[in-house]
């Protein structure tokens, strides 16, 4: 794994995005969408949010500052990087992750996944707002049409199955905003010569203390030993969240925020599929249509100018 390679900057303006990239966007998207069953088990479980997000952040957190310590890159500890480590793991982790473990006992695991079709939209919004991002028609286009799937998926056919769930279902919108806003915080507040690995370790270990403080403020501290009701399952997520963090931040550094973003497509996706044959959640042919659509869009963002370009050059010819 290349996350503790001398590059260590995020993907210049205008980057072009290969196999690689598309790898570890379907990889990662992958893994955070089955982040939603597995909280799904948990809770059933009878394991509280709080706790459950606690000890998958500070779990990974460990194992991703081990990791950076064995490279030789350990986990800086200054004030420009404790900042980063707490504006990222507040945007990027815990705020996100805290709604997801809330909102998912009533939405259920596909409803709760389809908001994450938002984090590209709004993402590149504010990367051309403030100037990290130049205007791309391809991408513009892959993204306006994953877009299209994820109003297909929202659209009236698939709408709330009930209008109880319309409060719930706004607090989920939290998500998407909080995970844009850490797209572009991680970017533009990226220290100079940072290692993506120990700036994994931060971010998941500043969400954790994020967490801790909800755990103090709220008197659930007593609810960490509910985590014995299902240590398997604790123990699996914390490691597939360190693995999927080495991934993130790899992304990140080799195609940019904007690029990234359209994780939230494929976590949709994988959350809707597991939501069916996990949990036997039913939806509509547009919701599925919609899902196809989003996949589009993102071997349009991949791949759309180089194969539209290759054709064009060959009408030339």
């Amino acid at each position: 794994m290349s996350a503790s390679s001398p590059a260590a900057r995020p993907a210049p303006r205008g980057s072009s995005h290969g196999l690689e990239s598309l790898l570890l966007l379907l990889t990662t998207g992958g893994l955070i969408g089955a982040i939603v069953p597995a909280t799904k088990f948990a809770q059933a479980a009878g394991v509280p949010p709080l706790p459950w997000a606690f000890s998958m952040m500070f779990g990974a957190g460990a194992i991703l500052a081990a990791l950076a310590r064995a490279k030789g890159a350990p986990v800086p500890l200054t004030g420009r990087y404790l900042r980063y480590f707490a504006v990222s793991g507040f945007l990027s982790v815990a705020l996100p992750n805290v709604v997801l473990f809330f909102v998912m006992p009533p939405l259920g695991a596909g409803l709760s996944s389809v908001v994450y079709t938002l984090p590209p939209i709004l993402t590149l919004l504010l990367a051309t707002a403030v100037g990290i991002e130049r205007p791309d028609r391809w991408r513009a286009a892959g993204i306006g049409l994953g877009f299209a799937g994820a109003l297909m998926i929202v659209g009236p056919r698939g709408s709330l199955p009930s209008p109880d769930l319309a409060g719930w279902m706004a607090l989920a919108f939290l998500m998407p905003v909080s995970v844009a806003a850490g797209n572009i915080y991680r970017t533009a507040a990226w220290p100079p010569g940072a290692k993506p690995l120990a700036l994994a370790a931060g971010t998941m270990l500043g969400g954790a203390a994020w967490v801790a403080l909800a755990l103090l403020a709220t008197g659930a501290v007593g609810d960490l030993p509910k985590l014995w009701l299902a240590p398997g399952l604790a123990a699996l997520q914390i490691a597939v969240t360190a693995f999927t963090y080495i991934l993130y931040f790899r992304l990140q550094v080799v195609a940019g925020p904007v690029y990234l973003s359209q994780i939230g497509y494929v976590a949709t996706a994988v959350g809707l599929g597991t939501g069916t044959l996990v949990f036997g959640e039913r939806y509509s042919a547009w919701i599925w249509g919609g899902a196809a659509v989003i996949v589009a869009g993102v071997l349009l963002v991949a791949f759309g100018r180089r194969l539209l370009g290759h054709r064009l050059l060959g009408h030339r010819l």
